[in-house]
């Protein structure tokens, strides 16, 4: 049924009127009821015609987007807020070094091996959301050339050690409490981007970013395109 079929039935349903109300309250009455009945077939006629709705979250830079069906069924995605860099025109990844959530001296080393950084707090409701998944992508990787490690940033150390026990984390993350190490990487992301993913390629170049959650299908793709793509 197209939507002037649909207008014409709604208003064909409009009750009638009694004649012993006034002929001014009645016409009133008449074109508030096929203004309703307007305003029904419209809405349907949007929901049939576009069929999604997006949803974004508001905790990220760059929020990561899910699309939901009429029905209530999400969408096969893709990854949200992700940056390729073309394999010739790469810029070197910043130096990191640090103190780990446990005290231990850190400094990464991006040569022979693909580097994943992830920025992170246990503030940040987002980052819970995929911690299972980065958990679950660190335990799959660390013996295929790609090490993992963490920025954990404006946050409270008690409470990030007790995010990586609950998400069961493994990978080493270092203390930034002031953001020093992720101003480092302002060129890279924002600062207020959390949570967000750079990829190291095996030469120290910036390989892709993600600037916001991401699932451990997106992580597979670009740890993948990194492995398989090194800048000269």
């Amino acid at each position: 049924m197209d939507l002037h079929e649909l207008f014409s039935t709604a208003v064909a349903d409009l009750p009638d009127v009694p004649d012993q109300v006034p002929a001014a309250h009645r016409i009133h009455q008449r074109r508030t009821a096929m203004a309703r009945s307007g305003a029904i077939a419209a809405a349907c006629a949007l929901v049939v015609g576009v069929g999604t709705l997006t949803f974004a979250s508001p905790w990220s830079h760059h929020p990561a987007v899910k699309t939901v069906s009429a029905a209530g069924t999400p969408t096969p995605s893709v990854p949200r807020g992700a940056t390729d860099f073309n394999p010739d025109k790469r810029s070197a990844a910043p130096a990191l070094s640090g103190v780990t959530l446990t005290g231990t001296p850190y400094s990464t080393s991006y040569a022979g091996h693909v580097t994943v950084i992830e920025v992170w707090g246990s503030w940040c409701a987002p980052c819970r959301e995929d911690a299972p998944d980065l958990a679950e992508t660190y335990t799959r990787f660390e013996f295929k050339g790609v090490d993992f490690v963490g920025i954990d940033t404006r946050d409270n150390n008690g409470a990030a050690l007790a995010y990586d026990a609950q998400y069961g984390i493994k990978f080493p993350s270092l203390q930034d409490p002031d953001e020093a190490l992720v101003l480092d990487f302002k060129e890279i992301i924002p600062a207020t981007s959390v949570p967000s993913t750079v990829i190291v390629d095996s030469n120290g170049k910036v390989a892709a970013t993600i600037r916001s959650a991401v699932t451990s299908a997106d992580l597979d793709a670009e740890i993948d395109y990194a492995l398989t793509t090194a800048s000269r």
